[in-house]
């Protein structure tokens, strides 16, 4: 008996599925042990499908069933199933043993809606896996804290998520009006899709209804990203949920839209017309601007990294305007390759990210014992927390850009393929400004990073803290620090495989380009009309 296709192809995010659905069941049980056994059942579900993941060859393209498997599909996997064992670890601690079932289930379902926007070959299966991604993360920020922010947070990104999901939902109706069809690539040159359909007909790619249609699916991701202008939750969430959840939220919504964006970029071959190139530059530059300026005036150090991921949303779409490169030069080298360059940007953001909230979750407030929230909390914690306080300070200073940490290479590769992609675009002006000001926002950003780091280490201790006690926590901690120097010290790890993700974006545009042309000539050599037509 033979595999059914779609099974084969969507393993991993079963595994996830199937697991999740058991913890929603299995966390009723009233039994301490079985409540306590839960987070390792999840890191189980997430070691299997990291098996099932990684044991698949990456070569080629499959597509069938509004599936498309290749290497940015792979990529996405490891990725997310990687950080997903280290977001499991950093949250161990945090929700109530009554809450555990739907508390990991959560997450579970969210981190296989990641996979799921890497694989969706359809704009119906992208909505509901970008959905799929959001859901989730609005019931963990209430289920986190029992106190009026987090219930406030919870509304707020609940309410402008559906609106931002209203947006994306009309868009994809406009593509779907103009194309005919919600097939987005197509498992043959003879399958009607979006990209082949504007492959036929460039001229598409201009028309009112595709224009509009591409901008209203941009402003649904710009929420994912938390892209200026649609970041103003940010900071109240942020704030409002428990480090750790926050901690989720900038590594799982950015990583869904960074997919999400490739793929409708990838459907346009990455031929931005004027108007769509001039907004996603205006989105940029208003992004690191406005993230860093409002960072900058923060004294919560929650709300400050929040504003901080503002900011690293504008240098993501920075390499994601850079484009895939050139086909004919090295067009998986992170610094000729926009997208490379933001896939390898986004992991190392995640471990970096991840750490700060984790570190901010184990310190504890000398006066409220609770998890540090304020700036003044983290005052003299170098004298309590050496260690804590030195992951911390790596994972900032990785943030800030500083190298020997791998958010030095990540800010070095993505301002790299913007220059190199000013060669190949219409507007070359356009995209050296674009790096000057994103180095210029870099330096802007130093302030508030250093702030943190000299509260901890120049002010004197208020007051005897306690940590979080949590094994866990610390363990994931510590892996996040570790990682953003073993990424610098070795980068070929991820950038190689970054590499192959960002190169099947060009080479699929080339692969259907060439098809297209070659079924064209067919169809017109075999057709009698054509073949009756007089020769000029």
């Amino acid at each position: 008996m033979s595999v059914h296709p779609m099974i084969s192809m969507l393993a991993p995010e079963l595994v996830l599925i199937v697991a999740a659905s058991l913890l929603l069941i299995v966390g009723h049980s009233r039994r301490a042990f079985v409540l306590d056994s839960l987070p390792a059942l999840t890191l189980i579900a997430l070691g299997v499908a990291l098996w099932l993941a990684i044991g698949r060859p990456g070569g080629g393209i499959r597509s069938t069933h509004s599936l498309q498997i290749d290497a940015l599909v792979y990529y996405a996997r490891w990725i997310t199933l990687c950080v997903g064992v280290l977001i499991v670890l950093v949250n161990r601690h945090v929700p109530a043993a009554r809450e555990r079932g739907e508390y990991f289930a959560l997450m579970l379902f969210s981190l296989a809606g990641i996979s799921l926007v890497a694989v969706a070959d359809d704009m119906i299966l992208l909505f509901l896996a970008l959905e799929l991604v959001s859901v989730p993360t609005y019931v963990l920020i209430g289920l986190s804290r029992t106190d009026v922010r987090a219930q406030e947070a919870t509304g707020k990104y609940f309410f402008l998520g559906a609106f931002a999901a209203a947006f994306m939902l009309y868009g994809f109706s406009f593509l779907y009006g103009i194309g005919g069809t919600t097939t987005l690539f197509g498992s043959s040159a003879a399958e009607r899709s979006l990209a082949q359909l504007l492959v036929d007909q460039p001229a598409l790619r201009s028309d009112p209804l595709t224009m509009v249609g591409l901008m209203l699916v941009l402003a649904g991701i710009a929420f994912k990203l938390a892209a200026v202008p649609l970041h103003y939750y940010v900071a109240d969430v942020y704030h409002g949920a428990a480090s750790p959840v926050a901690g989720m939220l900038g590594f799982v919504p950015k990583f869904a839209g960074i997919l999400a964006l490739v793929r409708v970029a990838s459907v346009i071959d990455w031929q931005w017309t004027p108007a769509t190139f001039w907004l996603l530059w205006a989105m940029a530059v208003a992004t690191m601007f406005v993230g860093n300026t409002l960072a900058l005036m923060q004294t919560n150090a929650k709300r400050m990294l929040a504003y901080s991921s503002v900011a690293h949303s504008g240098y993501m779409l920075v390499a994601l305007l850079a484009g895939p490169g050139l086909a004919s030069t090295a067009i998986d080298a992170p610094t000729r390759n926009g997208v490379t360059a933001a896939l390898f940007y986004m992991a190392i953001y995640g471990l970096m990210n991840l750490g700060a909230f984790a570190a901010l979750a184990y310190i504890r407030s000398p006066e409220s014992d609770e998890p540090v929230d304020d700036l003044e909390d983290l005052a003299g914690a170098s004298q309590r927390h050496p260690a804590a306080c030195l992951a911390l300070a790596v994972c900032v200073l990785s943030l800030m850009g500083i190298p020997p940490m791998a958010g030095f290479l990540g800010k070095l590769y993505v301002f790299s393929a913007a220059i190199a992609a000013a060669d190949s675009t219409p507007h070359p002006a356009a995209m050296i400004w674009l790096v000057v000001i994103g180095v210029g926002n870099s330096a802007i950003a130093a302030a508030y990073y250093l702030r943190i780091i000299a509260t901890c280490y120049l002010r004197p201790a208020l007051g005897p803290g306690v940590a979080t006690r949590c094994d866990a926590l610390r363990a994931g901690l510590a892996i996040c620090a570790i990682g953003v120097v073993g990424f610098f010290a070795f980068p070929n790890v991820l950038s190689r495989e970054a590499g192959r993700a960002g190169q099947v974006c060009a080479a699929a545009r080339s692969e259907r380009t060439i098809g297209q042309t070659a079924a064209r000539r067919t169809t017109a050599r075999e057709s009698p009309a054509a073949s009756a037509l007089p020769r000029e």
